[in-house]
């Protein structure tokens, strides 16, 4: 688990702020055990660790068996974390480590980081929609004073992009065109706006007979808002599909 230099854009694309979020991405760490990557000096050293408890004030950490390791971890200013959240790598940095027993264990006790970067990319995972919770993107008619916008099924969706599916001749998406305006309610997030460019078109039969598209489409420059408001609405569907 390497620990990425992102630029501002990538830092503004993926970060978390909200103290609530982090403290549920860090319990479901510990919830999990899943392993925590510690690096230390500048980030040419590192241990894998636990996280072993989070609070709102803080988090403690498993010290390593080396002793000599954490003293240097001790002794260093910044420290970066890096792990795994539902399948996403998140990282964050870290500082006034401090020497703490936590439930019996030596730990390293961190205070909650102000802010978490979901490293969510394109290719990595891509949300299949249930057909139970269906998800509707609106595409807004390329003249609306002699067109009406439409509502068409996805899917799956990302942070990169989403998969569309309508009937035959329900609306005429162009591949390589541009669509500005789409919106997309998230049940129980908010509605986003999106901007999107279809990079694959085609068409096929159903058993039924039934004549359909299915479109592979890009978003473009997503913003900020919308871009923490789809990563809420796919964290929240995968916690939910783990459960079943």
């Amino acid at each position: 688990m390497r620990y990425e230099n992102l630029s501002r854009r990538e830092e503004n694309e993926h970060g978390i702020v909200s103290a609530k979020e982090i403290v549920s991405i860090l319990k479901h760490l510990v919830a999990n055990a899943t392993r925590v990557a510690l690096y230390y000096v500048d980030g040419s050293c590192f241990v894998l660790t636990t996280l072993l408890g989070v609070s709102d004030k803080g988090l403690w950490l498993e010290q390593a068996a080396n002793g000599h390791d954490n003293q240097r971890i001790l002794e260093s200013g910044d420290l970066l974390l890096v792990s795994t959240h539902l399948d996403v790598k998140v990282q964050f940095a870290a500082n006034q480590v401090r020497d703490m027993e936590f439930q019996g264990y030596s730990a390293f006790h961190l205070p909650l980081p102000k802010c978490i970067y979901r490293l969510q990319r394109r290719e990595s995972f891509r949300f299949d929609i249930p057909s139970a919770k269906p998800l509707r993107c609106v595409i807004p008619a390329d003249d609306p004073n002699y067109g009406q916008s439409c509502e068409v099924s996805l899917m799956d969706i990302s942070i990169g992009g989403m998969k569309l599916t309508c009937a035959e001749g329900e609306i005429e998406l162009v591949q390589g065109q541009t669509y500005e305006n789409c919106q997309i309610k998230l049940p129980e997030i908010g509605t986003i706006n999106v901007t999107i460019i279809v990079r694959s078109l085609f068409s096929l039969t159903t058993q039924s007979g039934q004549a359909i598209k299915r479109a592979g489409c890009q978003f473009v420059n997503l913003g900020g808002a919308s871009n923490i408001l789809l990563q809420r609405y796919i964290n929240n569907m995968q916690r939910l599909k783990n459960l079943t």
